[in-house]
């Protein structure tokens, strides 16, 4: 049952992936994707923790929303890759 709790996150993140891949952007910046990844182990740990000990409830709530907001984040405050027009193409074709 455990399980299915990253089943969401995980698909957000291939998703996330193929969006970003989409818009142009590669490399290192890819590793945002794995934000809400990231955001259900924590949420994991930290309630863990919470349930043993005590801890900042709130803490753990508004770093699962910031971690799963990161990649929209990014796309919409960070500079998109410039487009990449297709060159004029020259008929070959008598007209």
């Amino acid at each position: 049952m455990t399980i299915l709790s990253f089943l969401g996150p995980v698909i957000a993140a291939v998703l996330y992936v193929i969006v970003f891949q989409k818009a142009g952007f590669r490399g290192a910046i890819l590793f945002v994707c794995a934000a809400p990844v990231l955001g259900a182990i924590l949420t994991r740990i930290l309630v863990a923790s919470l349930v043993m000990g005590g801890g900042p409830m709130a803490g753990i709530f508004l770093l699962s929303a910031a971690l799963s907001l990161a990649p929209l984040l990014v796309l919409a405050f960070m500079a998109w890759p410039p487009v990449e027009t297709p060159a004029a193409r020259n008929s070959t074709e008598n007209n």
